[in-house]
């Protein structure tokens, strides 16, 4: 009978294949690129952080969506790091993300949040100066869960998909002044708590991608639109992977929008590079904290290339990864850690006009925004 002989890889080698280091290369730490610059309240059980320009001053705002007390949280940026104090919102019971369009088509961004308890999501119309009229409320299957923002049909009016949390996609056909009507339904197989839109295969109609993540079904899966508000059969990618939050960015710079996600297997974060077709290569691993939750990508040093920073829910803390010169991700990561713990959501911008991207983060425990800066000179 033949006998199998198997040695144990040292850690080195596993490192030098995920990260692209030569046999002779240690890995030694990333600059310490950021400071802790304020800390600002916000509402009970912060969830979700998005940046965006709420009040067309051309500073980045921030918004926090508050699950434990249904509301928003709207910090104003001043241009230098720093905000104006939050303006609450209530809203429909437990929202936990948000998503900014001009949904009425008049210029000014209005606010989109799903209402898990609610069974909705409501569309909150922008006056342009940072304030808000009166919900428009939309009804929804049970429990929704994300809600992306296209057109789906080439009307020039936004659309919504709507992932709900009974492994279906519902879509709403915008009308054009805040209100949408129902359209068809889509089987997900998993739930799906995360999703981007963007045209994938480059024939002029928008696509989806969702992070679909129970054990037993995951994946990737990219739905290819029709041009109709309507999609052909889905199709997985990374599965098993259980992916919990996917985010949409040019990771190599080929004009194609690829694919990165974090995932509740193995405390790994993956990309999947777009082939330009519909379709994208196998996932590429590379290393997050301790239970990766959520992802912002952007210019985080000097450097040309698109890096990646991770919330981490379990360590209280988040991982920032840059790139190698030859677009392999840096190891090991360079952790910073949040004081008030719990670290759900995290977003990027250049808060203070640095040109590259500052970091946002919130703890769900301590109901807080940490703001990060990049400093002048790495340590």
């Amino acid at each position: 009978m033949n006998r199998h002989h198997f040695f144990p890889i040292p850690a080195i080698y596993l490192i030098s294949a995920l990260f692209g280091l030569s046999g002779c290369d240690l890995p030694s730490p990333q600059p310490d690129m950021f400071y802790k610059f304020d800390v600002m309240p916000v509402g009970k059980g912060p969830s979700y952080l998005l940046t965006t320009d709420l009040n067309l001053d051309g500073e980045p705002d921030l918004v926090t969506v508050n699950t434990k007390d249904s509301s928003l949280s709207l910090l104003y940026g001043k241009g230098d790091g720093t905000f104006h104090t939050a303006r609450n919102i209530t809203v429909a019971a437990e929202p936990t993300m948000v998503t900014s369009g001009d949904v009425n088509r008049d210029g000014i961004p209005d606010l989109v949040v799903n209402a898990r308890g609610a069974e909705m999501f409501i569309v909150l119309p922008g006056n342009g100066d940072g304030s808000f009229r009166k919900p428009i409320p939309t009804r929804t299957g049970k429990v929704p869960l994300n809600v992306i923002l296209a057109d789906f049909n080439n009307d020039d009016k936004l659309d919504a998909a709507v992932t709900l949390t009974f492994d279906e996609m519902e879509i709403f056909i915008g009308t054009g002044d805040g209100y949408f009507h129902k359209g068809q339904t889509y089987l997900t197989g998993s739930r799906s708590f995360s999703g981007v839109a963007e045209d994938f295969n480059n024939d002029g109609k928008m696509d989806i991608a969702l992070a679909a993540s129970s054990s037993s079904a995951s994946s990737i899966r990219v739905f290819l639109g029709n041009g109709n508000s309507t999609f052909k059969k889905s199709k997985s990618y990374a599965k098993q992977l259980v992916p919990l939050a996917v985010i949409l960015e040019d990771m190599n710079a080929d004009s194609k929008p690829d694919l990165v996600f974090a995932t509740g297997k193995g405390d790994n974060l993956f990309m999947l590079y777009s082939k330009g077709d519909g379709s994208f290569s196998e996932p590429i691993s590379f290393s997050g904290g301790g239970g990766p939750f959520a992802l912002t990508a952007g210019n985080f040093n000097p450097d040309k290339l698109k890096d990646v920073a991770v919330a981490n829910s379990r360590s209280s803390s988040f991982s920032l990864v840059t790139r190698n010169s030859n677009g392999t991700f840096h190891y090991p990561t360079r952790d910073y850690v949040v004081e008030g713990g719990t670290v759900l959501a995290i977003t990027s911008g250049d808060y203070n006009h640095s040109g590259m991207n500052d970091i946002a983060v919130a703890s769900n425990f301590k109901n807080t925004v940490e703001i990060y800066l990049q400093r002048r000179s790495f340590k």
